[in-house]
C-alpha cells in the first residue's frame, strides 16, 4: 500500500519506519524544511513541504502526526480526497469541526483510527484478559499513574518548543497522556462523572498544566483515580486494578503483570512471555489499521470512539477550571 505521513517529528518518523519495515510505500509531508530534508535523506523517501502539494498524489492512507491543534483541519483536507485516516492521539484539543470530519469520513466510507498503541502491548492485553476472565472478580476501583520529566522526554530538542509545552498547539499533560483515559474507557466503558485538579506547579517554561489528579466514576460502577505529571525525573506508568477477589498490577516499564488472589499471600507474576520490544505495539497498531482498510471494517478506535475519549479530557479541563465535578 501507499501511505503519506504528515508531520515527520518523533512519532511521525516512528510510523514511517514501521510502515517501511512492513513493506509499504511511504511519502512524507513536513513544513519544517530542514527536518524535511533530513527525513528525505535518512529514509530515502519523498518529503513534501506542504499538505496541498502532497495531496496531488494518491494514497491508500495517511498518518496525521502534527501538533494536536492541527489534527482535525488537516484530516478534513485529507478525508476530502478520499484517503483513509490514522490520526495520532489525541483526536484534537477541542470539539471544533469534529462533526464535519465524521460526516466526510462516513460519506466517503473511510477507515479511520486514532492512535491507541497501549491497547496493543502484550502485557496490557494480558491484564485486560485477566479482568475479562474475572480473575479478581468484579472490579471496584482503579489507580493509574503516568509521569515523566518533560525536558527529558525528547532530549534531542528544546522542550519549550514542543507541542506539549504550548497550550495553543494542544499541549498539556491531560491531552499528552490521554492514553490513560483511553485505556480506562476501553476497559470499563463510558465515564459518567469526572472531577479534576490540574495546574502548572513547577518552574518548567511552559504555559500548560504539568500535573493533574483525575477522579472518574464509570457507568459500570468502577471508580478510578488517575495521576499525570511532567515532573518525575524517572518515567513511571502503571495501573492497579482492585477487585472483589484480588488485585492486578500492570507495570508499563517492566511490562509485568502481577495477580494477587483472595487467598492470603498468593501471587502470580507474568513476565517472561510478555516482555518485548515496545515497538511491537506500534507495529501491531499499524497492522490493525491496514487490516481494517483491507476488510473495510471499523477500527478499534475510530473517530466516533476517540471523540468520547476527547470529551473525557475536555471534561477534565472544565472541572479543573470550574473547580467542580462534571457529568458526562
Amino acid at each position: 500500500m501507499d501511505f503519506l505521513v504528515v508531520g515527520c517529528g518523533s512519532i511521525g518518523q516512528r510510523h514511517l519506519r514501521n510502515l517501511k519495515s512492513l513493506g509499504h510505500q511511504v511519502s512524507g509531508c513536513e513544513e519544517n524544511l530542514s527536518r524535511g530534508k533530513q527525513v528525505a535523506k535518512k529514509y530515502n523517501i519523498r518529503v513534501f513541504s506542504s499538505l496541498k502539494e502532497a495531496l496531488q498524489e494518491k494514497y491508500d492512507g495517511a498518518f496525521v502526526c502534527t501538533p494536536t491543534s492541527l489534527h482535525v483541519p488537516m484530516s478534513i483536507d485529507i478525508a476530502n480526497k478520499g484517503i483513509n485516516l490514522f490520526i495520532e492521539k489525541p483526536l484534537s484539543n477541542s470539539m471544533e469541526r469534529i462533526a464535519e470530519l465524521e460526516r466526510i469520513a462516513k460519506k466517503r466510507s473511510l477507515t479511520t483510527m486514532v492512535g491507541c498503541n497501549v491497547r496493543f502491548l502484550p502485557s496490557f492485553r494480558l491484564a485486560k484478559s485477566l479482568i475479562k476472565k474475572n480473575a479478581i472478580g468484579k472490579i471496584l476501583s482503579v489507580k493509574a499513574e503516568c509521569g515523566f520529566y518533560l525536558p527529558y522526554w525528547h532530549p534531542y530538542e528544546d522542550y519549550r518548543g514542543s507541542y506539549s509545552a504550548n497550550k495553543k498547539l494542544g499541549g498539556g499533560v491531560i491531552f499528552d497522556d490521554i492514553h490513560e483515559l483511553d485505556a480506562l474507557n476501553y476497559l470499563f466503558g463510558n465515564a459518567k462523572e469526572i472531577f479534576c485538579f490540574a495546574d502548572k506547579i513547577s518552574d518548567l517554561d511552559i504555559d500548560t498544566e504539568d500535573v493533574a489528579e483525575i477522579f472518574l466514576k464509570f457507568d459500570s460502577g468502577v471508580i478510578a483515580q488517575v495521576h499525570l505529571d511532567y515532573l518525575q525525573r524517572t518515567y513511571r506508568k502503571y495501573y492497579e486494578f482492585i477487585g472483589e477477589k484480588g488485585v492486578i498490577l500492570w507495570d508499563y516499564i517492566t511490562q509485568s503483570v502481577e495477580l494477587y488472589t483472595e487467598k492470603t499471600n498468593q501471587r502470580k507474576v507474568y513476565q517472561e512471555n510478555i516482555n518485548t520490544n515496545r515497538e511491537i505495539m506500534f507495529i501491531e497498531e499499524i497492522k490493525h489499521f491496514i487490516d481494517c482498510i483491507t476488510r473495510r471494517q471499523r477500527s478499534i478506535n475510530d473517530i466516533q470512539s476517540a471523540r468520547g475519549i476527547l470529551e473525557m479530557a475536555l471534561a477534565c479541563h472544565e472541572s479543573s477550571r470550574k473547580k467542580k465535578g462534571v457529568c458526562l
